[in-house]
């Protein structure tokens, strides 16, 4: 509610002033600490006094004058030399309550139009994805629903690390396991790929080509390196479709070789002085945009670094006309951001024009333990093990359970289990139990009805109203934020309201049936408010559980 009536409030400024002063970010809404002194009060008056030049009685004075025509208050009073104190119409919630049920009241348009690139997972295609690699597709999964439908134009891109030592070393790895599978004795390095997975791309491999072992090593190495990377980005795209993550475009970082975009891309920074060769080696000033040091972009063996690429990449990015660029990235990639920073500067660009959304690991647990080998990755439990064992559903809504930049704890018995304690399951439920109410309220001729909401008078329907039409305002903050979580948190807040408010009511009162129909209207709204926030996280609402 307090967003709501911030937005009211900085219209009312505007009106009076021209123009909302930046200083009204800092403005408060809260509750009166006494209720004879209303529903709300806020501080602005105090705080763009300054910027407007008017003391604060009488700036508090002028708005109150503009607020109290306002249909929303049926009371708006001065207090305390500038203080504004609201008490809320009754009518306002019947208002509200109809926009949450007949309108597409939780969209927005704070993005205006902007156009954002979102990049997230951009897994190496040398292995199965983990669950660091899942919790950082749902985030930005989520976070780009989010932008959609607050008016931004966002854009899906997974950036396939083709290029460079570890697909060579996949290629490797599957050519000795090749070579392992044909009888000989084979010692595998220890930096090499562990997993059964390889085993199993050196078995098909050797099926699809029985003879290649027969070629030079480097040619045999150069074919198990292909099949790999195609079969495991493949993989790659199997497990993303299962967990309901997509994507627009899939950019391979091959292409900036074979576009020589890296090349291009060097050329233009050498010709603003910020290339220089020391030992053999090609460097970049990255020191002279805030970075702690200089980086090599290409090795005195002629080979190139990933950071030479993921210049190019960015640059790219950069050409391709985006406002904004957003990268969603595991949170070992944190010292990697002020020299990705210092790239942008350099080629033109605004610092800022980039962000960076950093994802911490997950724990996974079983019986209260944690739980880390898999056979068949090698080291971890791949992302497909997991969504197999508990649900897409669990799965999505689980790893949004807490801030990205934080440490994850998944419990498998939680996230399998059908009671209240599993916040899914809870959820889901809450939305159910209101199609299941509705459903039996129709049966025995009870409908929706919008024209007695005003004896939806109790404190806990009000609550249950207001709740319902802040996810607009959620959803803001989310996308502003880049905060997906604040979605989570918001529908566990509302069925939980839901529920505490059906234990104690009857919605169907067989002795007041406006009464019923008013509430079956309210029952409706919630189960819509959870139905499009289930939709936005790509969870199920299910009708029966």
């Amino acid at each position: 509610m307090k967003e709501f009536l911030k937005e009211i409030v900085a219209e009312s400024v505007r009106e009076v002033y021209g123009n909302l002063p930046s200083s009204f970010s800092k403005a408060v809404f809260e509750k009166p600490k006494r209720r004879e002194f209303g529903d709300f009060a806020t501080n602005t008056a105090f705080v763009i006094s300054k910027d407007v030049k008017e003391p604060p009685p009488q700036l508090a004075l002028k708005l109150a004058e503009v607020l109290s025509a306002r249909r929303e208050f049926a009371k708006v009073e001065v207090a305390g030399g500038g203080f504004i104190n609201f008490t809320l119409a009754s009518s306002l919630y019947a208002e509200l309550l109809r926009e949450v049920v007949e309108k597409d009241f939780y969209t927005s348009n704070i993005g205006k139009g902007k156009a954002v690139l979102l990049e997230y997972v951009s897994a190496n295609p040398t292995g199965p994805l983990h669950l660091g690699h899942g919790r950082g597709a749902v985030v930005g999964d989520v976070l780009y629903r989010i932008l959609k439908v607050t008016g931004f134009k966002p854009y899906r891109e997974f950036y396939i690390n083709d290029a460079g030592r570890q697909v060579k070393l996949l290629g490797f790895s599957i050519y000795l396991r090749m070579k392992e599978l044909s009888g000989e004795n084979v010692k595998m390095p220890e930096d090499a790929y562990q997993g059964e997975y390889v085993k199993e791309l050196a078995m098909e491999l050797l099926e699809k080509e029985p003879d290649i072992l027969s070629l030079s090593e480097s040619s045999a190495v150069e074919k198990c390196t292909s099949y790999g990377v195609e079969r495991l980005l493949q993989k790659i795209k199997d497990d993303l479709k299962t967990l309901k993550v997509e994507f627009d475009n899939w950019f391979s970082e091959q292409s900036l070789y074979e576009s020589k975009t890296v090349e291009k891309t060097i050329e233009l920074l050498k010709a603003k002085g910020l290339v220089y060769e020391r030992e053999g080696a090609l460097w970049l000033k990255t020191t002279k945009f805030g970075d702690d040091k200089d980086r090599v972009l290409r090795k005195s063996n002629g080979d190139y670094t990933y950071f030479a690429s993921d210049i190019a990449y960015h640059y790219n990015k950069m050409k391709r006309g985006y406002e904004k660029a957003v990268n969603v990235w595991g949170a070992d990639h944190h010292g990697y951001i002020p020299r990705i920073k210092a790239v942008i500067k350099a080629l033109g660009g605004e610092e800022n024009w980039l962000e960076v959304v950093l994802v911490q690991l997950v724990k996974l647990l079983r019986g209260g333990k944690e739980v880390k080998m898999s056979k068949r990755a090698g080291e971890f439990i791949t992302l497909r093990e997991l969504v197999d064992e508990v649900g897409t559903d669990a799965v999505r809504f689980f790893l949004l359970l807490k801030r990205h930049d934080t440490p994850l704890d998944f419990d498998i018995d939680l996230a399998l289990s059908a009671k209240a304690e599993n916040p899914v399951y809870y959820v889901q439920y809450a939305h159910a139990r209101l199609c299941g109410i509705i459903d039996k309220a129709k049966e025995k001729g009870y409908s929706a009805l919008n024209n007695h909401l005003d004896m939806l008078n109790h404190e806990e329907e009000k609550d249950l109203i207001t709740t319902c039409y802040m996810l607009r305002y959620e959803l803001q903050n989310a996308a502003l934020r880049r905060e997906p979580h604040r979605l989570t948190y918001y529908l566990l807040e509302l069925a939980s309201k839901f529920h505490k408010f059906y234990n104690k009511h009857r919605v169907v009162d067989r002795n007041n049936k406006e009464l019923s129909c008013a509430r079956l209207y309210l029952a409706e709204g919630i189960r819509k408010t959870l139905r499009v926030g289930l939709n936005i996280l790509n969870v199920t609402a299910p009708r029966r559980m």
